[in-house]
């Protein structure tokens, strides 16, 4: 008998241990949590209510514990609210991608969400964070370089979120492959004889 919940489960379980691992060691491994990449398989391989409940909940798990391993209030940041809103953000990119999921696509799909999540997470920054110039040089800061004092430069939190994107889409596929049912054989009248 399938259990098809069971790979869904591991790799929810990994995301949030792995989320937290990051959040603890964040200055060895910043970033390195491929929540964007939960929500897109998400909603591209599984359908009903797991397909939105799955990420949303490992969120919910992940986002307090990994606040407070970094020192930061778990509910007390408008970032919260912005990152959450990008997180279904991803997750509303991957819906024309359920027509043809085929792999190369849905890489590609890991990539454009660690891309777009970047993108409006360090927009909103630009635009609320009065240490940014108001301007295209002041956005570019914000996108690569980051506040002078900050102690890595933005680049390589995206870095870490498109690798770990990558790496887990890629590790979805595989679990994909272990839960889908194989193909049934051939009737013995059409199959044909050597």
């Amino acid at each position: 008998m399938q259990r098809p919940w069971i790979p869904v489960l591991v790799l929810a379980l990994l995301l949030v241990g792995f989320r937290c691992l990051g959040a603890a060691f964040s200055h060895d491994l910043p970033n390195f949590q491929p929540l964007p990449a939960l929500f897109l398989c998400s909603i591209v391989f599984l359908r009903g209510t797991k397909a939105w409940a799955l990420p949303v909940i490992a969120w919910l798990v992940s986002n307090p514990i990994a606040s407070m391993l970094q020192g930061y209030s778990p509910f007390a940041s408008g970032g919260v609210i912005v990152a959450f809103l990008a997180l279904l953000l991803t997750g509303a990119m991957a819906l024309p991608l359920r027509r043809s999921p085929s792999p190369l696509l849905v890489l590609g799909g890991g990539i454009l969400a660690a891309v777009v999540f970047h993108l409006v997470t360090n927009i909103v920054i630009w635009a609320t964070d009065p240490t940014y110039a108001a301007s295209s040089t002041g956005l570019w800061q914000a996108l690569w370089s980051g506040r002078p004092t900050d102690l890595m430069p933005t680049w390589v939190f995206f870095r870490n979120l498109a690798a770990a994107n990558v790496l887990f889409t890629a590790l979805f596929l595989l679990a994909r492959q272990s839960w889908m049912p194989a193909s049934k054989p051939l009737p013995a009248s059409l199959q044909q004889t050597r």
